[in-house]
């Protein structure tokens, strides 16, 4: 289970240490830059997404939840979708069909 909604993780100490690596090594972090350009270069993926992602954020994901009135979803999936995720489809309700036309006779 992750941390709750809201809460701030001030305590990153691979941050940190990783700085303070980084002040002994100067270079490194442009030759780590180089070599994540050049494995983007050749093709790789998983490189090029890490390039986009860095240099325009991630995508965000659309919430397709038009049949369904607010009022109808709980705190739970309204979390969910204000923290960036979607509720799973079985957190979900259901649209309600239409109202059955009866016949008189």
């Amino acid at each position: 289970m992750g941390r709750p909604v809201g809460s701030v993780n001030r305590d990153k100490p691979f941050n940190d240490v990783l700085r303070i690596a980084l002040k002994a090594r100067p270079h490194s972090l442009r030759r780590i830059a180089d070599k994540l350009i050049d494995k983007g270069e050749e093709g790789d993926l998983p490189s090029i997404r890490e390039l986009v992602d860095r240099l325009d954020g991630k995508a965000t994901q659309a919430i397709e939840c038009a049949d369904v009135p607010i009022e109808r979803l709980t705190d739970e999936q309204l979390l969910a979708i204000a923290a960036g995720g979607v509720p799973d489809n079985d957190m979900m309700p259901k649209a309600l069909p239409p109202p059955r036309k009866f016949s008189r006779g």
